[in-house]
């Protein structure tokens, strides 16, 4: 019933991914493994809405781009007895967070020699600490770059000057803010 082709199969594919990662947890589950597998589910990108009729919406940018609609994805993490169903954390986290998140789950230890990135977040899935896992996040792709601090957003694009948004009240990026607030964009 989609007409657009592109959409229709783009469609067809995240039901297709929908099923097999259905099939997955079913069999984790009849085997006995579900109760000790930590599952982790995450997409690398926002969708190429040029190229798969994908969309992003409400959010601003597709793949390839540092707006919210290049980075901002789904982040689902699951393990059966040890993080609560259905939680919502609305802090930003990282890819890089699985590495820590991971080790420090099955018993290992991460040090600050190690020099990560990225955080265990099992203390924030579990409600140990309301404390946000990132204040601060930093983005490079190819010659563009962006960071966050807190709500602020600052994105540096090679064909303009950089744009500054607060994602509080602009999650679309739609209002760009680097003149208004020009001591926080020189920062």
């Amino acid at each position: 019933h989609i007409k657009d082709e592109k959409r229709r199969k783009y469609c067809a594919m995240v039901y297709r991914l929908d099923v097999n990662v259905g099939r997955i947890m079913k069999t984790l589950k009849e085997e006995g493994l579900a109760e000790n597998t930590f599952v982790a589910f995450i997409s690398d990108n926002g969708g190429p809405v040029d190229s798969n009729a994908s969309i992003n919406a409400p959010l601003n940018g597709q793949k390839g781009i540092l707006l919210e609609g290049g980075i901002r994805v789904p982040y689902i993490l699951t393990w059966p007895g040890k993080l609560e169903a259905g939680k919502i954390v609305d802090a930003p986290v990282l890819s890089l967070d699985l590495f820590p998140t991971f080790i420090e789950a099955a018993g290992g230890a991460i040090s600050e020699k190690d020099d990560l990135d990225g955080v265990d977040l099992m203390p924030y899935l579990t409600g140990e600490t309301v404390k946000k896992p990132h204040e601060k996040m930093n983005w490079r792709f190819t010659i563009s770059a962006a960071i966050r601090d807190g709500d602020w957003k600052l994105v540096r694009l090679p064909d303009r000057l950089p744009m500054l948004f607060n994602l509080a009240n602009d999650i679309s990026e739609q209002k760009d803010v680097a003149l208004q607030n020009l001591e926080r964009t020189k920062s």
